[in-house]
């Protein structure tokens, strides 16, 4: 097995005669990783102390409490969902000579979505068409998303890269267009 080098250190190619193997880790700069368990501590301790006042509330001010506490609650989920992205979550793009597999994996656990690989098509940088402000949100560490890189199977775009660089898409593409070809 050869393993490719990219100057992201998130990014690793496993490519032998038979598959490419394109590995993203989810992982930010540990101060990043701070701020964000941070935020998700803070977050959760003003929730359970809301949850722990809100029904001393009566009429309209604990219905304010329940509406706050939706949002909370969603919040909390989307939080909880970038942190654990971002301590335990990769993408594995796999492309075998019959099949490909794209999966989305925290802590190796996730569903695989499988493809035959002759009918993939357009595989293209989806990063040059965003617009600035969707750039710009989507590189944001507190997000899960963004991802750069895009194909189409049967018609239906599917997409992965999460918040990799337009040139490592390039990279990843002029592999895959190889591998592919």
């Amino acid at each position: 097995m050869q393993t490719a080098k990219f100057e992201s250190d998130r990014i690793q190619v496993n490519s032998t005669k038979e598959s490419l193997e394109i590995i993203i880790s989810g992982k930010i700069p540990s101060g990043q990783f701070t701020m964000l368990t941070a935020w998700l501590i803070a977050w959760t301790i003003a929730g359970i102390y809301v949850i722990s006042q809100a029904f001393s509330f009566a009429g309209d001010q604990l219905i304010y409490m329940i509406v706050w506490l939706g949002f909370w609650a969603y919040f909390e989920y989307r939080i909880g969902s970038a942190w654990l992205w971002r301590k335990f979550g990769r993408e594995v793009f796999l492309i075998k000579e019959n099949e490909t597999q794209l999966r989305f994996e925290v802590s190796y656990g996730g569903k695989a979505n499988a493809f035959k690989t002759e009918d993939l098509r357009n595989f293209k940088n989806l990063e040059k068409d965003k617009s600035q402000f969707v750039k710009s949100f989507f590189s944001s560490f507190w997000v899960v998303g963004g991802e750069t890189i895009g194909f189409y199977h049967k018609g239906k775009l599917h997409s992965f890269g999460r918040q990799i660089s337009a040139s490592d898409a390039d990279k990843i593409l002029a592999l895959i267009q190889k591998r592919i070809s």
